[in-house]
C-alpha cells in the first residue's frame, strides 16, 4: 500500500476515493475514524490518508493531480460583478422617499385611531 493523497477532512477523502474507484482503482483511507472523532488533531496525525496499491500508484497519482487541477478551476471562469449601481437604485428608492415624508407620514399610516 502507498499513500498517494492526505486530507483535512474525512468527507473530502471520501469523495475522492469514489471519484477513484469509479475510475477502477480501490482505494482505502486512514486514520479516517480518528480524525472523525478528534478533527482538531487532523493536521497533527498528517490528516485522513488515501493508500492505493503499489501497482496502481502511478495512475492514482495522475488522476489526484487531474482532481485536483480540475478543482483549482472550477467548473466555469468567475465574472466580476458590477452591482454598485442596482444598490444606489435601491438606496435612493428606499431614501429618498422617506427623507420627503418624514417620520410623521409613516407614524400616522401604522396607527390605528
Amino acid at each position: 500500500m502507498k499513500t498517494i493523497a492526505t486530507f483535512t477532512t474525512p468527507e473530502d477523502a471520501h469523495l475522492f476515493r469514489t471519484f477513484l474507484e469509479s475510475r477502477g482503482i480501490r482505494g482505502h483511507l486512514l486514520d479516517e475514524y480518528y480524525v472523525q472523532l478528534f478533527w482538531y488533531h487532523s493536521n497533527a496525525v498528517g490528516g485522513v490518508r488515501l493508500a492505493v496499491e503499489e501497482d496502481d500508484a502511478d495512475e492514482a497519482s495522475a488522476i489526484y493531480q487531474e482532481y485536483m487541477e480540475s478543482l483549482r478551476q472550477g467548473p466555469y471562469p468567475l465574472q466580476p460583478v458590477r452591482a454598485w449601481p442596482v444598490v444606489i437604485m435601491l438606496s435612493l428608492l428606499v431614501g429618498v422617499p422617506m427623507m420627503l415624508f418624514g417620520r410623521r407620514h409613516f407614524q400616522k399610516a401604522g396607527s390605528v385611531e
